[in-house]
């Protein structure tokens, strides 16, 4: 583990954090680097940039507004972990358990969380910008308002997950599973939704506009007030979706569920 120095109080632009506000554990930053174990450790605040933590276990701790940027933390346990407002850029968190994990307003653009778990997981305002999450776990999780324009989300599981408001302009989002998620209000445009399950799925308002949904499965949908304008329909499942007030593919207006 290279870069776990004695950590230096950072400033935090980030929603106001400044640099007075952590007083930093320097004990169980000690435990973490000799141990790579720290459950319900204090991180609060720690500058861990680059660190080498695989496989460290960090369940229930506290990482509130900690900078891990291009930090290795592969296959690490944070399930129950506060980490909101925490910077992630870049790091790598495939295979993460980061069930129950608090995220909110935390930077991860770039990450690496590929097949990682997330499940109920509070993701609140995160920016996951061009983050990589192919087949990852995000059950029941916790993304309304998140930004993850551009980011791949290929088998990822979303079932029942909080997707409202949401950016997910130019995603990668084919085979993902949203039965019965939220995507109400979601910014879709140019997003491929190829082969994706949205079963039950509630897209009120959702803007597609151009957005490939050939061969999806939208049985039983909402899709009330919906823009799919230009979008890619061909092969697509669309038994008891719900139309009103929908713009189509060819710009008509659909009110046949009105």
């Amino acid at each position: 583990m290279k870069r776990l120095l004695a950590i230096a109080l950072s400033s935090f632009m980030l929603a106001g954090f400044s640099a007075e506000t952590f007083a930093v554990n320097n004990d169980d930053l000690d435990r973490l680097q000799n141990t790579n174990e720290c459950s319900k450790c204090d991180l609060v605040g720690a500058d861990l940039r680059g660190a080498n933590l695989s496989g460290a276990n960090l369940k229930w701790a506290r990482m509130t507004a900690a900078n891990l940027a291009d930090s290795n933390l592969s296959g690490v346990n944070m399930y129950g972990a506060h980490a909101g407002h925490a910077i992630l850029t870049g790091a790598n968190l495939a295979r993460a358990d980061l069930r129950g994990t608090n995220l909110k307003w935390t930077k991860m653009t770039a990450a690496n969380l590929t097949k990682s778990d997330l499940s109920e997981s509070d993701l609140l305002l995160t920016d996951l910008t061009d983050a990589n999450l192919a087949g990852a776990t995000l059950t029941r999780a916790n993304l309304m308002r998140a930004n993850l324009k551009r980011a791949n989300l290929t088998g990822a599981i979303l079932i029942r997950s909080n997707l409202i408001g949401a950016r997910l302009a130019r995603a990668k989002m084919t085979a993902a599973n949203l039965t019965k998620a939220n995507l109400s209000e979601v910014d879709l445009r140019l997003t491929n939704l190829t082969r994706a399950d949205l079963t039950d799925a509630t897209l009120w308002g959702a803007e597609l506009a151009e957005a490939n949904l050939s061969e999806a499965n939208l049985t039983r949908a909402n899709l009330k007030g919906a823009n799919l304008k230009a979008v890619n329909l061909e092969g697509a499942n669309l038994k008891e979706t719900k139309f009103c007030k929908t713009t189509m593919p060819d710009g008509t207006k659909n009110n046949s569920g009105c």
